[in-house]
Parts: structure tokens; sequence; C-alpha cells
């Protein structure tokens, strides 16, 4: 895949809660999460962020993959590495999904166990994983404004179609 970056008059566009918004504390949400992901069938859930990681984890449920980069809006430490097996490190700047780490997610979508360590910022690398993840996935992350967001992939292809509103690098 190539480089793709936001654009600034686009960003509200993807800052909206796509398409299950749980709108509960941990570790009610993650059940909430879990549930909705086998209800649509999904066999491997992949996460993206920091506290999300952490929240599945300390639920006793290690995701299949997971994207983080050791910071949150609270500036915590939140400890997801040794929880993994096998850790990539990748470079990606915020409201970017640069070509390692289109590379990064393929591999770690195909190889379970695996935490991709963001330099830069994971959030966009939520579609990356939707876009290269098969249809019996799903994947979770947290909204800005406080929910645990849940895209069953094979249901929810379409939100595949937000790549066309980024550009090139």
């Amino acid at each position: 895949m190539r480089c793709l970056k936001v654009p600034e008059d686009r960003r509200r566009i993807f800052a909206f809660p796509y398409p299950v918004a749980i709108w509960r504390d941990p570790p009610r949400s993650v059940e909430l999460a879990v549930g909705v992901a086998r209800d649509f069938g999904a066999t491997r859930i992949y996460t993206v962020g920091d506290v999300v990681t952490a929240n599945f984890l300390a639920a006793g449920l290690v995701p299949d993959a997971a994207a983080v980069d050791l910071k949150t809006r609270r500036s915590e430490y939140v400890r997801t590495v040794e929880a993994f097996p096998r850790i990539v490190s990748v470079r990606n700047p915020p409201g970017y999904i640069t070509e390692e780490a289109w590379a990064a997610v393929e591999d770690a979508v195909r190889t379970p166990g695996t935490l991709l360590l963001v330099e830069g910022e994971e959030d966009m690398l939520s579609l990356a994983f939707v876009a290269l993840a098969p249809d019996d996935s799903a994947v979770v992350y947290g909204h800005y404004r406080g929910a645990l967001i849940v895209i069953p992939v094979g249901r929810y292809k379409e939100i595949r179609g937000l790549l066309k509103y980024m550009e090139p690098c």
C-alpha cells in the first residue's frame, strides 16, 4: 500500500464513531465489545490504542494483534508490551498511514500475537486494520470522547471507503 494522510479539511470525517459505539466503562465496555464482535461472527480481534489494549488485557483477553504508542491523552504509560510474544516497531506520524505502517499491519494480521509499537501515532492504523483484516475479524479502538468503538470487518466493509478521503503522502 502507499502512504496516505488525512487532509486537515477532512479530519471531522475520521472523528465520527463508526459503527458500534459502546459508552460504558471497563471492564463492562470490553465485555460488550467482545459480545458485539462475536455476534457478528468475529473470531479475531485487533485493538488500536494504549488504553483499549490495556483494558482488554486487564479483562484477561489478549487481542490477536494490537497497535500502541505507549502514550495516552492522559500521558500515562500503559503496560501492554509484556503480553505479546512479538513486537514490531514502526514509525507513523499523526494523521498518516505510512507505507511502513501498512506493511506492519499486514504482517500483524498474518501473525497473531503481534504488538505494533508505534513511534508517532497509532490512531489511523485502525483503518489499516479494517482494510487488511479478514472478514471474520473485529477492530476495536477508543474514540476521543470516551466510547469504545467496534468495527465488525465483514459486516462493515464499506468503512474501507474512508481511504478515498485520504490523499497520497
